[in-house]
């Protein structure tokens, strides 16, 4: 975000706010199309594109270390089990540490993970390479370039977030083509050195990304309750961060389980709400869904009959699709509410899901039909889930809460992906991947409908809130 030099204070009178107002007006719809969403969706489209080159990568893995399948995806069950534990610190982080900064330290992390595993001698290399350096790296460019999005956009972060997270879609969907056919003939370990070098491209993205004016910031006063003593004007620095209007209001409305005496804004207090907790699993379910499909697709589909250069264009196909639900999904869920088009989008996943693993080699109109259905489906469910951990839980620890949530991710890939080898290691097929996919989507369906953003007063709320704004 814009530094502290940017912005102004201006007395309110008696409150519990200080409001630092920019120098210049900035309305939050001038912004929805600018360079920071832009820079994001260019960031996250160089970060995610090689790393989810790994279902090509990973028979290249297998075949030179002489391992197992299930051998072959412990690298990435690393990736994800180590993002699962240092997103929570990882997010807190972006509430404290300038956003560039660690932005810029992710990009040199995902180089390093990169060279690395070019180097690399046997599968514990890469599994240092994608379980430290990759899935750090990846983390520190997930979370935030998800928290600055949501703060600027707060309150309407469908479409912006859904702008930014189309990146990596259209970044893995021109990636997948290409390394399906570069990999055979420049071999893995020169295509991940020139993932290395395309890492550091990012740079000038992160820098334009954080650039800008300034957006409006509500910081709190120093008061007793704080523990500072008397009332005062916050440092011009302290707090720098957009208020989700809904998200502040929602938060602090959860009821608490009995003899609590936590402040309304105390991050502890959110996360021990249920719906909290509802919303946390519900992510677990998401995650199940996007790596078990993504990954074990391909897989599938080679063993049903389909040709690998096929099954390869069925991702890139199913990643454009992707960006599409991202944009689409994301902005029709500012319109028409979270939950209405988040259920819609779970029926897209099921249906293209089973089309998925239906296919065979005699039915290629079906996988076509298959991977574009599901990939807009669980497109706009990633931009809605985001969205809606925003509206909810949006404030001044939204960077720690949105860290903590993204734990469930990985961990529902772990869980997906290890039974998923396993169960091919033992009955030779992936369709035990599709059950648990299926299980998911009912779960995240549940998750969304029991405690996802409601639509009623949102309008209503956000009036309130900026009335109190200063023009």
């Amino acid at each position: 975000m814009a530094g502290p030099a940017r912005a102004r204070s201006v007395d309110r009178g008696p409150g519990p706010y200080d409001w630092h107002v920019p120098s210049l007006s900035v309305s939050r719809g001038g912004l929805r199309r600018t360079v920071p969403v832009l820079s994001a969706f260019v960031v996250g489209a160089i970060a995610y594109a090689p790393l989810y080159c790994y279902p090509l990568l990973a028979p290249q893995f297998e075949s030179t270390f002489h391992a197992s399948r299930e051998l072959g995806q412990l690298p990435w069950t690393m990736f994800l089990l180590v993002s699962a534990m240092c997103s929570p610190l990882l997010g807190r982080a972006y509430d404290v540490i300038s956003d560039r900064l660690l932005l810029l330290i992710g990009s040199v992390l995902l180089a390093a993970g990169w060279m690395l595993t070019s180097i690399a001698t046997d599968v514990a290399f890469l599994m240092a390479a994608y379980g430290a350096l990759l899935a750090i790296g990846i983390q520190l460019v997930f979370v935030g370039t998800t928290t600055a999005i949501a703060r600027r956009y707060a309150g309407v972060a469908g479409l912006a977030l859904g702008v930014a997270y189309a990146g990596p879609g259209i970044g893995v969907a021109l990636a997948l083509p290409l390394a399906a056919g570069v990999i055979p003939d420049l071999g893995w370990r020169p295509t991940a050195g020139v993932f290395a070098a395309l890492s550091l491209v990012a740079v000038p993205f992160v820098l334009l990304m954080t650039t800008g004016a300034a957006v409006l910031v509500p910081a709190r006063k120093a008061g007793p309750a704080s523990g500072a003593g008397t009332a005062g004007e916050a440092p011009a620095g302290a707090g720098l961060h957009e208020t989700s209007a809904p998200g502040a209001i929602a938060a602090s409305l959860e009821p608490l389980p009995p003899g609590s005496r936590s402040r309304p804004h105390a991050l502890r207090r959110t996360i021990r709400t249920r719906r909290f907790l509802i919303l946390l699993l519900g992510a677990v379910a998401i995650g199940c869904i996007d790596e078990g499909i993504f990954q074990m697709s391909s897989r599938h589909a080679v063993a049903q009959g389909i040709d690998v250069g096929f099954a390869a264009t069925m991702l890139a196909l199913q990643s454009y699709a992707y960006v599409a639900g991202q944009v689409v999904g994301g902005g029709l869920s500012d319109r028409f509410g979270r939950r209405f088009i988040g259920l819609v989008c779970a029926g897209f996943i099921a249906v293209g899901a089973t089309g998925i693993f239906a296919a065979t080699g005699s039915l290629l109109a079906l996988a076509v039909a298959g991977n574009a259905i599901y990939g807009f489906g669980i497109g706009a469910t990633i931009a809605i889930r985001s969205a809606a951990f925003s509206d909810v839980f949006g404030g001044h620890n939204f960077g720690a809460i949105f860290g903590i949530t993204a734990v469930a991710y990985p961990a529902g890939g772990i869980i997906v992906m290890n039974a998923g080898s396993l169960m091919f290691d033992r009955i030779g097929n992936y369709w035990p991947v599709y059950a648990i996919a299926m299980i998911s989507v009912v779960w995240w369906s549940t998750a969304l409908l029991v405690a996802g953003p409601r639509r009623h007063g949102l309008r209503k709320r956000l009036r309130s809130v900026r009335a109190r704004m200063p023009v």
